[in-house]
């Protein structure tokens, strides 16, 4: 039997994150698709070849039919959508970022917790089998003194991207930064403090930051994200005897892909693989914790703290005047 997935939100993201995984798989079907426009939803499904829409969320969640809910809108709506798998007692997957700040984070985490609903955020690179070889790999580099993480990518500029409007959730930090961030905190747990922090506004949204973040040990984390700038991302772990570098670690299998471990003795390539996916390995994940209780594989990131790394870096943003040179 299939686990019927409804999809809240009529999403570019929902393609590639839930669509194609889904239909690389017999176990998961996407039943459905919710969109406050019915007509939106209606030509979104025909496109991908959803069985059913909705033009209202509440019907389609409480659909008899529908098993689990995957939220693909902007960040500003993922309190209130969730919430309504909540009350229907069934599973959601949240994209990233979870909510909008963290305190909306906690209520929602509590609400899920209580009513005994499975929910958690899409990750999807955390998922993904190169961190296991990175972990397997930190030995060799001895104790870790500095940490870098970037994720740049162009984004749309159309009217109506969502990204470029911080009020829905969007900018560089929410929608890119949440990336690195989470890669220096799967390595070096959660920032103690921001020592210094740069954005660069355009419209009504952060178009680039770079924090410079106290961690635990000692550690310091430069995270950086550009909206403006070409597809690029990349992890630099530097220990006392030597480095690991990490090229995309956002998703391996759109190639660019390699883990480098320098030494003085010289460098080598580690091996991971770019199959399966880090969006197959996210809902061979999910599928996994719904329906047969198996533990969500992300214990150090979970949304709370992730919320929190961001609001960290944000508070910042507040007390300074933007960097146009950034």
């Amino acid at each position: 039997m299939s686990l019927a997935v409804g999809i809240i939100g009529a999403a570019r993201v929902a393609t590639y994150a839930m669509i194609a995984p889904a239909r690389a798989r017999d176990d998961v079907v996407v039943a459905a698709v919710a969109a406050r426009d019915a007509d939106r939803a209606a030509a979104y499904a025909a496109t991908h070849g959803i069985p059913r829409s909705f033009g209202d969320y509440a019907a389609m969640v409480n659909d008899p039919g529908i098993d689990a809910i995957y939220v693909a809108t902007p960040p500003a709506f993922h309190l209130e959508q969730a919430r309504l798998a909540i009350r229907a007692g069934k599973p959601v997957l949240v994209e990233k970022p979870f909510t909008l700040n963290s305190e909306e984070a906690e209520i929602l985490l509590a609400e899920a917790a209580a009513a005994g609903v499975p929910m958690v955020e899409a990750q999807h690179s955390r998922c993904h089998a190169l961190w296991r070889v990175v972990q397997q790999a930190l030995p060799a580099i001895g104790p870790i003194q500095q940490l870098e993480a970037w994720f740049d990518a162009a984004v749309k500029t159309d009217d109506d991207e969502f990204r470029w409007q911080a009020s829905l959730g969007g900018g560089a930090l929410m929608d890119l930064g949440v990336y690195p961030l989470t890669w220096v905190r799967a390595i070096a747990g959660e920032p103690l403090a921001v020592i210094a922090a740069q954005f660069r506004q355009q419209r009504a949204a952060d178009a680039a930051f770079c924090a410079h973040l106290a961690m635990p040990g000692g550690v310091i984390a430069v995270v950086r994200a550009d909206m403006a700038a070409p597809f690029g991302a990349e992890l630099v772990i530097t220990g006392r005897d030597g480095r690991i570098i990490v090229d995309n670690p956002l998703a391996p299998q759109r190639g660019g892909h390699a883990i480098r471990l320098e030494q003085a003795a010289g460098t080598s390539v580690l091996t991971s693989p770019a199959d399966p996916g880090s969006y197959d390995v996210q809902l061979a994940a999910f599928v996994a914790h719904v329906t047969g209780g198996a533990p969500w594989p992300l214990p150090t990131d979970d949304p709370l703290r992730s919320m929190q790394a961001i609001d960290l870096v944000r508070n910042h943003f507040n007390q300074e005047k933007p960097d146009e040179a950034l």
